[in-house]
């Protein structure tokens, strides 16, 4: 079993399909709130990583000879809470830049667990948040940072309607900075620190900041800045301060009605276990309840994060089933691989609908099952081929799906990276039948996704993508030994002409095949003359919805469909 930091994404993907197919599904349904703690932004400047070693640098620099210095009393105060060995305090040399120490990453990760103590490391003479607000540089630390892989496929997530609540001790601004790349006002999320923020017009995702937000305080610090969680007098007291009644009430509610999913969160602060341990008391969740009520995404469960388990379940359950419990709630992949994972798995599930809608009363079981494994093998395909890099793969995945919906469903293919266009706004179990996806043409591409599936499956064809900022790129690319074309999916008729109208293809690409769900009138009436000038054949239209109608097994549909294609 590889560990939550080796974990691949198509590793992970197996995992959800597998051991933990009651996660994914539920997921798919909107059962579960994510959780989020400081891993999910690890790799950019202000996870805790960096916060940490910022603030170390910061405390050297204003470091003087002097004995009684305060900012040399508060580092070695800091350092001292790593337990560094003798050899490497001796290696610990403060005329230096923190980051050339040697062994500054031991140090930081020793330190992780203790974020609170190490800023409310008191420097006389100055405000108890001296260290957070000065010492980190807050306005400009925290002020605009590019969102990173997990961010953009949360936000993918909550735009496709199954992610509707989200907790986060995380001060950034990553979310909201996700939620713009992908072409929406950060307004999507319904954002609330002290809870009176949900008197507002409600938006699609609530997200509580709990322990505050970094871009209100920079820009009202005077309400804000207050709100800022961070020491640990603070994390205890917020437990009983009154201006977070309204929150704590609404999180204790939250963890009563949705099951829980926690990423990048060890789980530390007392005021999250004492919310855990409330559930319980309020005749909570039982641990076989299914899906699994509380999940971690961990290598291996911390004491903290065992004791939410023993505070939400109770300790008898635990202490009788703690193999089982700690067992079911440990998916061990981090934060990239799982968010992804879970992104591809989302939007595989919602294609599956989608095609066996279309597939209804047309083609049986098998060849139901058949098309779901052709749409899984390009699931599996896109996991193995963005591996190594997860934040091209998350932009790709945004870029190539928006511009294949944009095209499909509204005829344009505007040059540059489109909105994200959701499958759907609906979580998987209101898609099924759902009357405003009959004539979107969606149902019938989703079968096709899965044909071109079976025909990579079995070697005919290579899948792949060209550039999604080029107007004239299409949903996919397909190569077989003769042929490469790009494949344009297109609701109807009208879009069909809409798409020639604006570029997306003209009459005399004879490396267009366009997918029609609908009819598709005979193209020469609107270009009469142009294959006989040039000699070029021109795109190829397959009229999909007829074919799929008219076909009796699914043998037939796909030797039509790749005639149709003529590759």
């Amino acid at each position: 079993m590889p560990s939550a930091a080796s974990i691949s994404i198509k590793e992970t993907l197996a995992l959800l399909d597998n051991e933990f197919k009651g996660l994914s599904e539920g997921i798919g349904r909107a059962q579960y709130a994510f959780w989020l703690g400081s891993g999910i932004s690890r790799d950019r400047v202000i996870g805790l990583d960096g916060v940490l070693a910022k603030l170390l640098e910061f405390l050297r620099i204003h470091t003087t000879a002097a004995a009684d210095c305060k900012y040399r009393v508060a580092l070695e105060k800091i350092i001292a809470m790593a337990a560094p060995s003798a050899d490497e305090r001796a290696r610990i040399d403060f005329s230096q830049p923190v980051a050339t120490w040697p062994d500054l990453s031991i140090i930081l990760k020793r330190l992780w667990n203790q974020y609170s103590a190490v800023l409310s490391t008191d420097i006389p003479g100055e405000n108890l948040d001296y260290l957070l607000w000065v010492g980190l540089d807050f306005p400009h630390t925290f002020s605009a940072q590019p969102a990173d892989a997990e961010h953009l496929a949360i936000g993918m997530l909550a735009l496709e309607g199954v992610v509707t609540e989200l907790a986060t001790a995380n001060w950034d601004g990553l979310l909201e900075a996700a939620m713009k790349e992908l072409g929406h006002n950060e307004t999507f999320y319904q954002i609330t620190v002290t809870g009176e923020e949900l008197r507002n017009p409600a938006s699609a995702t609530v997200l509580y900041k709990f322990h505050g937000c970094a871009l209100r305080a920079i820009t009202n610090e005077a309400e804000y800045r207050p709100l800022l969680i961070a020491r640990t007098a603070q994390i205890t007291g917020w437990t009983s301060n009154e201006t977070f009644k309204i929150v704590r009430d609404q999180l204790s509610a939250l963890l009563q009605r949705s099951r829980t999913l926690m990423i990048g969160m060890s789980a530390q602060d007392e005021d999250i276990k004492h919310l855990f341990a409330s559930v319980n008391a309020q005749k909570g969740w039982k641990w076989t309840d299914q899906p699994t009520p509380i999940v971690f995404s961990a290598d291996e469960l911390g004491d903290d994060q065992k004791n939410v388990l023993i505070g939400a379940y109770g300790e008898p359950d635990y202490e009788g089933h703690r193999v089982e419990i700690c067992e079911a709630a440990r998916l061990r992949a981090y934060a990239k691989p799982l968010l992804l994972g879970l992104l591809l798995h989302v939007l595989a599930a919602k294609l599956k609908i989608l095609a066996s809608d279309a597939m209804d009363g047309h083609l049986d079981q098998t060849a139901r099952d058949a098309i779901e494994g052709g749409i899984k093998t390009l699931r599996d395909r896109i996991a193995d081929a963005g591996n190594s890099d997860r934040l091209g793969l998350v932009r790709a995945i945004a870029a190539g799906l928006a511009r294949a919906r944009h095209q499909l469903q509204n005829g344009v293919s505007d040059p540059g990276i489109p909105s994200y266009f959701p499958l759907d706004g609906d979580p998987t179990h209101r898609m099924k039948d759902k009357l405003a996806l009959k004539s979107s043409g969606q149902r019938e591409a989703a079968v096709a996704l899965g044909l071109i599936g079976l025909e990579e499956q079995d070697a005919n064809w290579v899948c792949s993508v060209d550039d999604p900022v080029d107007a004239r790129t299409g949903a996919l690319r397909l190569t077989s030994p003769n042929a490469s074309a790009r494949v344009i999916f297109a609701a109807n008729d009208d879009t069909v002409t809409s798409l020639l109208d604006v570029g997306a293809f003209d009459e005399s690409d004879d490396d267009a095949v366009v997918i029609c769900s609908g009819r598709v009138s005979e193209r020469q009436q609107r270009s009469p003359s142009a294959s006989m000038r040039s000699g070029a054949l021109g795109p190829r239209y397959v009229a999909f919805g007829s074919m799929l109608s008219g076909v009796s097994d699914l043998d037939e549909l796909r030797a039509q469909f790749r005639g149709e294609a003529g590759l």
